[in-house]
């Protein structure tokens, strides 16, 4: 019996936080997802100019380089259907600097709630596998 081919959705997590970016990192991949992690802006905008793009984007809102916003604005120029998920302390700072090209983006809050991040993920890109 031949077996299925698995897919694990890839997620690109910014955060200027290695440790935070690398805790995510590791309880998404235990859930199923592959992981990448970037530290500031323009590092997650140069890992966006190769393949595979990532199927999802977990970005801090303030970062070094370019901010959550300008590297949002890139993921979806890779990928226009291309999940993202803005997490900032500061929502309606957020608010005010989106404009209407950046929708849909997900906004979440600090601290993360890591449960409704991962139902998010799950509803938009289906259970993933877990081998």
């Amino acid at each position: 019996m031949d077996a299925k081919p698995t897919h694990r959705p890839l997620v690109l997590v910014v955060d200027a936080d290695a440790r935070s970016a690398s805790l995510l990192a590791r309880l998404l991949y235990t859930d199923g997802y592959d992981t990448e992690v970037t530290t500031d802006g323009a590092a997650a905008v140069a890992r966006l100019t190769r393949n595979p793009v990532p199927d999802a984007i977990v970005t801090d809102f303030h970062l070094a380089h370019a901010d959550g916003l300008a590297v949002a604005r890139y993921a979806r120029s890779r990928g226009p259907l291309m999940l993202v998920f803005v997490v900032t302390g500061h929502p309606n700072a957020l608010s005010s600097a989106a404009g209407p090209l950046d929708e849909p983006l997900h906004v979440l809050t600090k601290p993360l709630d890591y449960p409704d991040l991962l139902a998010r993920l799950v509803a938009a890109l289906g259970a993933p596998s877990r081998a």
